[in-house]
């Protein structure tokens, strides 16, 4: 088998070659026939069956809408849900044909159940008795629904074409892919395969369903009957893999106490036979190690050997890789999920969109609504020969090297988000012509705009289809097991599915949550729900980078990480992201108050992850400190869930504008509040930076640890946005019961997931207090003040085994050396420097220098920290006052403009990370340091604060102009998006600074300090946080400018002077940077 061609995510590492050769080593014992002489049979086949199956699916909104006197936007739920159970279905064929009965016969079978489904189609259409009364578009209200007789018919033959289609569309592919043994071929197959795929589509989106709309639906179904074909090439199964997946992880669950790490050469079991043999050489690799064990052979499994029918107690090394395979690719398989939700949705919406536009063609000729969806699939088409032709060939032309699945699917990414971001824009023009000629209130009416402006939309859609379809096809087929070909091509089918069922979901909720979708689209915004679909594309586009960043770099053992990171960041964003809010509406606090509250809070946040570092570094390991904070962030989330759903447990509420009169909380309520707060910061505490320093510990490389911190921030960020965004609508306008009860799952998934991880960390074993020995060395260092520094390297004391050779420590803060100078009286204490308050090791001096020379660098990022807590909570409180609407009918939360600064930080940190650094280290040859990217850092923050002054000046301005200065709680008509700018660049700054912190203190501070240096920056934070209350505090109390009504202070001065305190800041940034010596002396290289 040629294997050169193949498209690969796997490396081919010592230890990762086995993963490789489990996929050649059964190489022909299934091809007898097959090959390009199969091809014609395969395609005409697929050709027949799409042709069946589009010609029902394309057009159902409008026969459930014309025929079934259904509303539109129930139409188009039912549509959804049919087509999620089309891509389900396949599921169940792949298992059968991997299984149990060979693809041949599972095509025919499902084939033959597919063609009563569209018989019963076709009588239903056909007997009047089997439809509702039928009734133009226009009066939906006053048609006569279908009854249950007729409900029942439609969906039992809705149900066989859908079941029928489930096991026939990818069972098929599998079978054309089987007749090739080279993977270069079979990617051309798929190719072609989705060509023949979307060319049926096409015929059914044009002629098929034109005969149905202007024929007879009785004759378009009828057409549909024809369909049928024959396949070829029967490959035997193996029986069911998913029982040997069983047995690995029961295998694995039965031996979890053994290691495979032992001392001697463990003994695998390879199975029976000649592959075997051929197989004893490769053991099993070490990602995700913890399942080698099911192959591990022991004492009590000998009577096993020879009789593999049930061994449920002992599998084959090849068994446990083909687990670890699909562990493996199942992170990037579930972004596909989030990228066909959107698609679904777009193409629902679109057929709606056709329905209410002009769609002639010429005086006489009218494109049935559900055709325009032809436009995509042509250009699907189109573009997947113009890829297969001609993109691929120039790109292995101008590289020598393939496009890899991973590739064409993230370029299939980024066309995506185009895509809806056109559709957006043509709704929006489509939305200003129904205003502009009055039609808002008149349903069925024909909008003057082609619905040819649907065509470019369509079209990039179509494009983007082609490249990551394909692509997902390819990279399952040929990185799945080869037992589980079948379910390979089929799990396409199922992310469809499950997006379909998910886009089903999701309209519902907008339905229910906002007027965007009325039954009548021209009162509705369709451009907002694709500007929706624009961010949720972003999002998984991010999440996809991240995973598919994970599986190239086989660094499954560090996703645990990020899930953990994105799960405990999710709980902490959803219940302190909102708290002034919270405080404000719930609690009848004053809103300078909650500000001070909300710092405090923000200041523990931070403050306490020192507790957690010292614990971590001097008695526990990472993973215990993070495993019990968890827990004791969870009790506190419990705790806020109970507040909010016990109405005793709060003060009656009152509206913002009457605080004066509200009632106050009573101590009681007071005391559970800030025991929940408590408990809550605690858990944040200890495992915010910590998880972050047991992360970093995974690398060797100080490059590899910057990179890992960069991905931990975005990690951080994403996390949080979805809590400024998601959670805080449900808090404000669903439930603040609700939203805390997400942010406890998310706490008890990110425990769990991170628990999960456990068996293959690499732990770091605390070695005592490194505090102590600080102290020890100031002890030391005062008791021998007055004795000269040595010069002879003999004269220091270096440990047990002490080496002579040694250099004696450094000249800078040479008063500290006699620390380590060996005396007489120094003699009893060598040997048990445990316990000596006089001599210390030149290492422990040399670790107290580090930390001393590294102090005044540090301290800057407080007067950095200071500034941004003031200006976050600032923020809010104009955006309190602000026009925060987005349409007529949706309100973004004031805690939520947060939100745009968390989004500029995470794709900040991904735009430096990728692009940035990359290219300064190309134009200058070295890396950019972790001191330079603070410095730029410092130079934007200042930047920002100045546009928030300007902002806060003009803001103030339309105050006065409406005459709102003695107004509380009216909104100021000026956009609260006039707050993104600053917001933004605030962002762009903490790309800079924040993770170049993190990075300096962890690989600039000793060893054994390694948890406390990532909590370093926490402790600046909070210190900021507490002096940006001490500020806040200070300001209202000696001027006027912070009033409880902001309206009447004066904001612009106090941003002035936080840019004033930033310029000063800078200032002593750079004196300090200038006499930093790095000790690393790997960084900036």
């Amino acid at each position: 088998m040629e294997v050169e061609g193949k498209l690969s995510i796997h490396s081919t590492s010592k230890e990762e070659k086995g993963e490789v050769i489990h996929k050649v080593c059964d190489e022909n014992e299934d091809s007898k026939g097959g090959s390009w002489t199969t091809f014609p049979f395969v395609i005409a086949t697929v050709l027949g069956l799409s042709v069946a199956a589009g010609g029902w699916g394309a057009n159902l909104i409008v026969f459930l809408i014309t025929k079934f006197n259904v509303k539109t936007i129930t139409a188009t739920k039912i549509n959804n849900i049919i087509l999620g159970t089309n891509n389900l279905f396949p599921i169940a064929g792949a298992f059968i044909a991997d299984s149990f009965f060979t693809t041949f016969s599972v095509v025919s079978a499902f084939s033959f159940i597919s063609l009563l489904g569209v018989i019963m189609l076709t009588l239903i259409a056909t007997i009047p008795s089997l439809r509702p009364s039928p009734c133009p578009i226009g009066s939906l209200i006053t048609c006569q629904a279908p009854s249950k007789l007729q409900y029942s018919a439609l969906y039992a033959a809705l149900s066989l074409a859908s079941l029928g289609v489930g096991g026939t569309r990818f069972t098929i592919a599998t079978m054309g892919a089987d007749q090739f043994n080279n993977p270069t071929d079979q990617g051309v197959f798929f190719n072609w395969y989705f060509v023949a795929l979307y060319m049926a589509n096409v015929f059914s989106g044009t002629a098929v369903i034109y005969i149905q709309d202007n024929v007879g639906w009785g004759l378009g179904f009828g057409i549909c009957c024809i369909a049928n074909g024959i396949g070829l090439g029967k490959v035997k199964p193996k029986g069911s893999p998913f029982l040997r997946i069983a047995r690995v992880l029961v295998a694995a669950v039965r031996k979890r106490k053994m290691s495979s790490r032992t001392s001697t050469e463990p003994d695998y079991y390879y199975g029976a036979g000649a592959n075997a043999n051929a197989m004893t050489d490769n053991p099993p690799t070490t990602s995700l190690s913890f399942l080698n064990c099911a192959a591990l052979k022991i004492e009590d499994d000998k009577q096993f050997e020879g009789s593999y029918g049930n061994p449920w107690g002992l599998c084959t090394v090849e068994e446990v890789e083909d687990l670890k395979t699909v562990i493996k690719i199942m992170p990037l398989w579930s972004t596909g999920i989030f990228l066909s939700t959107p698609i679904g949705i777009i193409c629902s919406l679109t057929i709606l969109q056709a329905l209410t536009m002009d769609r002639h063609l010429g005086p006489h000729f009218e494109i049935p609504a559900a055709t325009f969806l032809v436009f995509n699939l042509l250009s699907t088409a189109i573009c997947i020969f113009i890829i297969d032709r001609f993109i691929l060939l120039k790109y292995k032309n101008l590289t020598g090297q393939t496009l890899t699945s991973i590739q064409r699917i993230g370029i299939g990414h980024i066309i995506n988000i185009m895509s809806f971001a056109g559709a957006a824009l043509v709704e929006r023009r489509r939305l200003g012509v129904v205003k502009a000629h009055s039609l808002m209130n008149q349903p069925g009416s024909e909008v003057p705009m082609s619905a040819l402006w649907l065509v470019a939309p369509l079209s990039v859609l179509g494009l983007a289809e082609a490249f990551h379809f394909p692509g997902q096809v390819s990279l399952c087929y040929q990185e799945f097991p080869k037992s589980l070909r079948s379910t390979s091509t089929a799990m396409i089918s199922l992310l469809l599915g499950i997006g379909y069922y998910l886009c089903t979901a999701v309209t519902d909720l907008v339905d229910k949550t906002t007027n965007w979708l009325p039954d009548d689209i021209n009162q509705g915004r369709l451009d907002i729900v694709y500007w929706m679909l624009v961010v949720i594309g972003v999002v998984n586009f991010g999440y996809y980078m991240t995973c598919a960043k994970i599986l190239k770099e086989e660094a499954g053992q560090h996703f645990p990480f990020t899930a953990t990171v994105l799960g405990l960041s999710l709980a902490a964003g959803g219940w302190a992201s909102n708290l002034i809010v919270f405080l404000i509406t719930k609690f009848s606090v004053k809103t300078i108050t909650a500000t001070k509250i909300n710092n405090i809070i923000l200041g523990t946040n931070s403050i306490f992850p020192i507790a957690g570092a010292f614990i971590a570094d001097s008695f526990f390991t990472s993973f215990s400190v993070v495993s019990v904070f968890s827990f004791i962030s969870l009790l506190g989330m419990i705790m806020l869930t109970i507040i909010v759903t016990i109405p005793s447990l709060m003060p009656s509420p009152c509206s913002i504008g009457s605080l004066n009169t509200c009632q106050a909380p009573s101590k009681f309520q007071y005391s559970v509040l800030y025991a929940a707060l408590s408990l809550a910061s605690l858990g944040l505490g200890g495992t915010r930076f910590t998880i972050a320093t047991m992360g970093a510990d995974q690398f060797n490389d100080p490059n590899h640890q910057g990179i890992f911190f960069n991905w931990y921030f975005l990690a951080l960020y994403v996390a949080n946005i979805f809590s400024f965004t998601a959670i805080i609508y449900i808090q404000d306008n669903v439930g603040w019961g609700l939203g805390f009860g997400i942010c406890c799952i998310a706490n008890g998934v990110g425990l769990v997931v991170f628990l999960l991880g456990k068996r293959f960390y690499k732990k770091v074993k605390p070695k005592g207090s490194p505090f102590l020995s600080i102290a020890r060395v100031l002890v030391a260092a005062f008791w021998k003040r007055k004795m000269s520094s040595a010069a002879s390297t003999e004269d220091y004391y270096y440990g047990a085994g002490e080496l002579t050779d040694s250099a004696p420590p450094a000249k800078s803060f040479r008063f500290l050396n006699c620390a380590a100078l060996k005396i007489e009286e120094d003699k009893q204490f060598e040997g048990s420097n445990g316990n000596s308050w006089r001599l210390c090791t030149v290492r422990e001096v040399e670790d107290l220098k580090t930390l001393i020379k590294i102090m005044p660098l540090w301290s800057t990022g407080i007067f950095l920290s200071t500034p941004i807590g003031i200006f976050s909570s600032l923020t809010v409180l104009q955006a309190l006052t602000m026009d925060r609407g987005l349409g007529p009918h949706f309100k973004i939360p004031a805690a939520s403009t947060i939100v745009f600064n968390l989004l500029a930080t995470a794709i900040s940190i991904f735009i430096i990370d990728r692009f940035i650094l990359l290219k300064y280290k190309k134009l200058t040859g070295r890396t950019l340091t972790p001191i330079k990217q603070i410095g730029i850092g410092h130079i934007i923050n200042i930047i920002a604060l100045i546009a928030s002054a300007l902002i806060e000046r003009k803001r103030l301005g339309v105050v006065r102009a409406h005459s709102l200065m003695n107004q509380p709680g009216s909104v100021v008509p000026m956009s609260a998006f006039w707050l993104v700018a600053q917001l933004s660049l605030i962002g762009i700054a903490e790309g800079f600074h924040f993770p170049g912190q993190v990075s300096l203190c962890y690989q600039e501070f000793p060893k054994s300090l390694r948890s406390t240096s990532t909590a370093m920056i926490s402790l600046l934070i909070g210190i900021g946080y507490y002096l940006s209350t001490a500020v806040t505090d200070l300001v209202d109390r000696t001027t006027n400018w912070l009033p409880d009504d902001i309206n009447q202070g004066r904001l612009d001065n106090v941003f002035w002077m936080l840019v004033v305190i930033c310029v000063v800041n800078f200032g002593y940034f750079i004196t300090c940077a200038k006499f930093f010596v790095y000790q690393n002396q790997n960084v900036g290289k």
